[in-house]
């Protein structure tokens, strides 16, 4: 087939060959172009230095890694409550399962406002799934679920872990795993994360060796990761967001300062960085909240 082909193409007169190279000009360039995004269904403008949820088919899978007494209660519950983050009314439905949660005087206010179990339900869960898989897929809700210092109890072939991989789909728009142990944190997890932020101070540093190993060939090697760690947290209570959504990678001093992209500093010479304190409150009945409890359009 090939060599008769090409033998009619040897026979082509002059004419024929100029014709079909007018024919050729006038073709246009096969360029792979840009699907155009879907619109975005929020109204209200999140921060770029936040976990983007997008829009249709969009989301964030935030692994939360942060010791004990590091505010990891209080950063949950400013993306949750407080307006300049994402807020109350951001979400359709708000799902938190923690083990501490009822013990937690600084999650008070989250308890009042969500919907909480005190462990982790993998019926309750699987029950979530299904009932958002029984929308039409313009009409799901739009969900932010919260696995807080659950690892140690999830078994390794759970709803969960299946979750990591298809939370999009059932339009989990910000699905937050909480731990105080990164060894406890599954492959799938690790491999899934748009954003990944660890607390600090960190008193375990093989731990912070081990989370090195994993992010640090982002941003230019495990060293550079320690020194970025090192220079996003002069200060208790702070802690590096690595953005992942992004290419290459930003990460943050808190969700307040660009620190590096990829692997290059943003600004000045590192070794000599001068952060600003946040100036933190750490009184959590300064939060003014007007709390009305999330519920679904369904039971589950």
């Amino acid at each position: 087939m090939l060599y008769n082909k090409m033998d009619e193409l040897m026979k082509q007169t002059p004419k024929e060959k100029e014709q079909s190279l007018k024919v050729k000009k006038t073709l246009k360039l096969p360029v792979v172009r840009k699907v155009k995004d879907p619109p975005i269904v929020k109204t209200k403008p999140l921060h770029p230095h936040l976990p983007q949820t997008g829009g249709a088919g969009g989301g964030a899978l935030v692994l939360l890694v942060a010791p004990v007494k590091s505010g990891k209660s209080t950063l949950i519950s400013n993306l949750l409550l407080n307006p300049d983050f994402y807020g109350q009314d951001y979400f359709d439905y708000v799902k938190i399962m923690s083990n501490t949660i009822m013990n937690d005087v600084t999650s008070r206010f989250i308890r009042k406002a969500f919907d909480v179990t005190d462990h982790y339900d993998e019926a309750e869960l699987q029950g979530l799934i299904d009932l958002q898989a029984s929308y039409d897929k313009e009409d799901q809700p739009e969900i932010a679920y919260i696995c807080d210092d659950l690892l140690g109890s999830v078994p390794r072939n759970s709803v969960l872990n299946h979750l990591c991989a298809r939370f999009r789909h059932y339009n989990f728009k910000i699905f937050v795993i909480s731990t105080q142990n990164f060894k406890a944190v599954s492959t799938i997890t690790r491999q899934n994360a748009t954003n990944v932020i660890i607390g600090s101070p960190y008193p375990n540093q093989n731990e912070l060796l081990k989370i090195a190993d994993s992010y640090g060939d982002l941003v230019g090697g495990q060293q550079a990761f320690l020194d970025l760690y090192k220079t996003a947290t002069p200060n208790k209570y702070d802690f590096l967001h690595l953005d992942l959504q992004e290419n290459p990678i930003h990460a943050y001093r808190n969700f307040e300062e660009l620190l590096m992209v990829g692997d290059k500093w943003v600004v000045g010479d590192h070794d000599n960085f001068d952060v600003v304190d946040m100036n933190k409150d750490s009184d959590d009945d300064d939060m003014d909240v007007d709390l009305k409890k999330s519920k679904m359009k369904k039971e589950i």
